[in-house]
């Protein structure tokens, strides 16, 4: 790569670094958040031009996934997946830019690439490290020994004395008032930069030699190993592993008999309500489902599984007991919800079970067909569920179904649905006005009027949802 690109290439990270600074963090990130990552693709793709890029079609899914992703913080910036959204999608970006110009021998779905991702990060800190020492021996250079020597020790007389000096300041400011005006004073005459703009210049800094170091660790060809199944690596006895699936079986036989007893004849134990029945053991079916899907995993993995019907037989009774372990756990769930309503800790349960129900499906195709990849199931599947999540808007779905549980029961929890984000005010508003007696939906409405009134974001910080709610909320004050 020649001298000048390389200096284009920087020029384009320092330019990257200013909007990162600017749309991710001064403010908080809204739609400055889908904003930066339009622009750090685009610089991408203007970098690798005359690349030829490989695993597309994986490479593309994790680019829609990070479209989308990106583009909820433009619409709903208050949703529970913000603080995992907000890390996920630069890990995507990192996994999908490293498939996009790793060799096409490599499978993503397999360990190889795990480690060649962890390698380009390890490559990644060591040119920071590079970049750091050549700065250094650069300086070193200007400067004679004796002067250089002397920078050191000074520099590290500085870096002692910090701490000391923080400690002794904040007691003699406490001791006395002039003092500490006189202190607080001194770095505004002295210094052209306020704290704030020091910052913002190391954030900078910081950043461009970061996506620097970024693009020449992904340009980088890095050589990674195949690995396979080592030699005497540990195995379980099919003799062992059958026993043991056979008495875990018949336990679940007797379970699965007694949930047949109460959930589908429509009795139950003398003295127990629905409700009162599905607050227990929910938690703990939960685990058990969980670890299940562990004994499954490390039976496929560590028994010899060629022309054995017995354990593929057994593996089967084991999912299908996993599946009514799951039904539930599901059904005590929903039993829950209409007794006390919807909350995210209930729906993400319940998404959790659709997720582990879809799982232990494909897990059963592989019992009985060895040649399918796992792997490459669970990675595409996870991620596709995961962006499902994002775009149902879970909020919405909380305040719909609550709403549908007061037309039946005419009870609702006010006090958490005030918790929930601007996707659920205009829902709100619609049911003020068809029920405008519902004790605390309109002081809790008029408190919402003034959040949004009292409250003045940057453009960083705006996405649509809250637009959305004002505008519901305007229809109530007019």
């Amino acid at each position: 790569m020649s001298s000048k690109k390389q200096w284009i290439i920087f020029g384009g990270c320092f330019m990257l670094a200013v909007l990162a600074d600017v749309c991710l963090f001064q403010e908080s990130p809204g739609i400055s958040y889908s904003l930066f990552f339009a622009v750090f693709y685009t610089v991408f793709f203007i970098v690798f031009r005359n690349s030829s890029f490989q695993h597309k079609q994986i490479s593309g899914m994790l680019f829609l996934a990070v479209v989308v992703l990106a583009l909820t913080f433009a619409v709903d910036a208050e949703t529970i997946f913000r603080p995992l959204n907000f890390l996920l999608i630069p890990l995507l970006v990192f996994f999908q830019t490293i498939l996009l110009t790793s060799s096409s021998s490599i499978y993503w779905y397999e360990r190889p690439f795990l480690v060649l991702a962890v390698k380009k990060l390890g490559q990644m800190f060591h040119c920071l490290e590079v970049v750091t020492q050549y700065n250094a021996r650069k300086t070193k250079r200007k400067l004679d020994e004796d002067a250089y020597q002397k920078g050191k020790k000074i520099g590290l007389g500085v870096i002692i004395s910090i701490p000391l000096l923080i400690v002794i300041m904040l007691l003699l400011t406490s001791a006395d008032a002039e003092f500490a005006r006189i202190i607080f004073w001194i770095p505004k005459a002295v210094l052209p930069l306020s704290a704030d703009g020091f910052w913002r210049i190391l954030i900078i800094a910081v950043l461009t030699v970061s996506f620097f170091c970024f693009f020449k660790v992904v340009a980088k060809t890095t050589a990674v190993k195949a690995t396979g199944q080592k030699a005497g690596e540990f195995s379980w006895d099919s003799l062992v592993a059958t026993t043991v699936l056979l008495f875990v079986n018949i336990v679940y036989l007797l379970f699965a008999i007694v949930q047949f007893q109460y959930f589908f004849s429509g009795t139950l134990q003398e003295g127990f309500s629905y409700a009162e029945y599905a607050r227990r053991g929910f938690a703990e079916l939960l685990i058990v489902t969980v670890i299940n899907y562990g004994i499954l995993l490390g039976t496929m993995k560590r028994v010899n599984m060629n022309a054995s019907r017995v354990m593929k037989g057994l593996l089967t009774f084991l999912i299908a007991f996993s599946g009514i372990l799951l039904s539930s756990a599901f059904i005590r769930l929903m039993l829950y919800e209409q007794a006390y309503g919807f909350t995210y800790l209930r729906v993400l349960a319940h998404a959790f079970m659709i997720y582990l129900f879809i799982v232990f499906a494909f897990t059963l195709v592989k019992v009985w067909a060895e040649r399918l990849s796992l792997a490459r199931f669970y990675i595409i599947f996870t991620v596709v569920f995961y962006v499902g999540l994002n775009l149902i808007g879970i909020d919405k779905f909380i305040v719909t179904k609550n709403i549908e549980r007061y037309e039946l029961t005419e009870k609702i929890d006010v006090e958490y649905l005030s918790e929930l984000s601007a996707a659920a005010v205009p829902s709100l508003v619609a049911l003020y006005q068809e029920h405008p007696d519902i004790p605390g939906l309109e002081a809790m409405l008029e408190e919402k009027v003034q959040q949004y009134h009292s409250e003045k974001i940057a453009w960083q910080s705006f996405y649509l949802t809250r637009s959305w709610a004002i505008k519901a909320l305007h229809e109530i004050i007019d």
